[in-house]
């Protein structure tokens, strides 16, 4: 590994019940590594967009082919990050987003099938 190296990866959730219960509009895009974001108050303004290392549609079922799983997560970020870590490097995540953003999920996951987080898979 030559130099310093940061991989920034952004990930869209499903709704939880409440956003559910609302009938929340998703203002989130995703095509490959590009990120869209529509405002909701002016929904015909162009969107807003942004480029990431990885941008992960996690908001549909797994049925969507553009669904980015639990594993797929973990094969483009942790083990790599374990690999490194196996060679001598520091290595970090730093899972940042307000309060129910998703963080604790990506990291955790849930205790279903296929749901384990980045951290139980590296374990």
């Amino acid at each position: 590994m030559s130099g310093a190296s940061v991989k920034v990866a952004v990930r869209v959730r499903p709704f939880n019940s409440r956003e559910t219960s609302k009938e929340s509009k998703c203002i989130i895009q995703m095509q490959g590594n590009s990120t869209s974001i529509i405002n909701p108050k002016n929904p015909k303004e162009a969107p807003k967009s942004f480029s990431f290392d990885y941008s992960y549609w996690s908001h549909t079922s797994p049925e969507d082919p553009c669904f980015a799983s639990q594993n797929r997560v973990y094969n483009d970020i942790g083990k790599e990050m374990l690999l490194h870590a196996f060679e001598g490097y520091n290595v970090c995540i730093f899972a940042y987003g307000q309060t129910g953003a998703g963080k604790s999920y990506t990291m955790m996951g849930k205790q279903e099938e296929s749901q384990a987080g980045i951290i139980p898979q590296i374990s």
